[in-house]
């Protein structure tokens, strides 16, 4: 645990560079801890001027509430489900497509990769149509199946351009050699390229489970029951036409936020080690 007496001989050390950087982190945090705090005031306590910084009396009525409602319990349960079957099909489809790009030399190699590129370029507002259409004629309209496609629409071409800077920097002599002593090209894959690149493989998951978890075009176009609405949808439903709900809300947000910041928490190591990795490769 950094000390106020660290940060001060680091302020001094380093002088405006290190109270720019301190002022940045105050910048980027301050919304979150805003949103906390708010979160434990009674409504009398939100609006009041001028603003408390700590809650003066304690109010847990926005948590009680949706800790006993069974419905907050199912928007979470489906955001789980919409953003790790998102996660492990966008990791799996991608390994094996950025194996194919990085180690195989094929015509339309670099055209192919680079158009999964252009895809990025594009709003996610220009397919709903198009996916409105399908998933209406296929019956997946309401469904798990619904989110969890149009989600991959974009998180397949991210992951893929993610896992080619990885497997690139495998050197190409470790999969020869691993063909040489009888082992499948698929073999290659999972026994040595994977394993390898472990790193940038948790970090693209990361990376595309916490894309999912907050998105909230697909979940609000694609969904009209409650038992298939996520938790970006539901946060949504705190602001009514005339009214908000703003304990609810904010409490609603608060743990709406903590899983994904309890899975970074204990894979940062592979997310911190996958980018930089990534940024580092010649």
């Amino acid at each position: 645990m950094r000390t106020w007496r660290w940060y001060t001989r680091l302020i001094m050390k380093h002088g405006p560079a290190a109270i720019f950087i301190v002022l940045v982190i105050i910048f980027a945090f301050f919304p979150f801890y805003w949103m906390i705090i708010t979160s434990f005031k009674p409504p009398s306590e939100i609006f009041r001027d001028p603003p408390t910084f700590i809650p003066q009396n304690l109010y847990l009525g926005g948590y009680r509430k949706l800790l006993v409602d069974p419905a907050f319990v199912g928007y979470m349960k489906n955001s789980t489900i919409v953003a790790g079957g998102t996660a492990l099909i966008a990791t799996f489809v991608a390994s094996f497509a950025a194996y194919s790009f990085s180690k195989f030399r094929f015509p339309g190699n670099r055209v192919m990769s680079f158009s999964l590129f252009l895809t990025q370029l594009f709003p996610q507002s220009v397919i709903l149509v198009p996916l409105f259409i399908v998933f209406q004629h296929y019956r997946l309209y309401d469904t798990y199946a619904a989110l969890i496609l149009s989600n991959l629409a974009f998180s397949v071409p991210v992951s893929i351009w993610l896992m080619i800077g990885f497997f690139e920097a495998i050197p190409q002599e470790l999969g020869d050699a691993a063909l040489i002593d009888g082992c499948s090209r698929l073999g290659v894959l999972f026994r040595i390229i994977l394993p390898i690149a472990r790193t940038g493989v948790v970090a693209t998951a990361m990376y595309i489970f916490i894309s999912a978890w907050s998105e909230l075009l697909f979940a609000l176009t694609f969904t009209t029951s409650k038992t298939i609405r996520t938790l970006p949808v539901a946060l949504s439903m705190f602001i009514g036409q005339y009214t908000a709900d703003w304990s609810g809300l904010l409490a609603a947000a608060t743990l709406t936020c903590l899983p994904v910041a309890i899975i970074f928490l204990v894979l940062q190591r592979y997310f911190i080690e996958g980018m930089t990795s990534g940024a580092m490769k010649e």
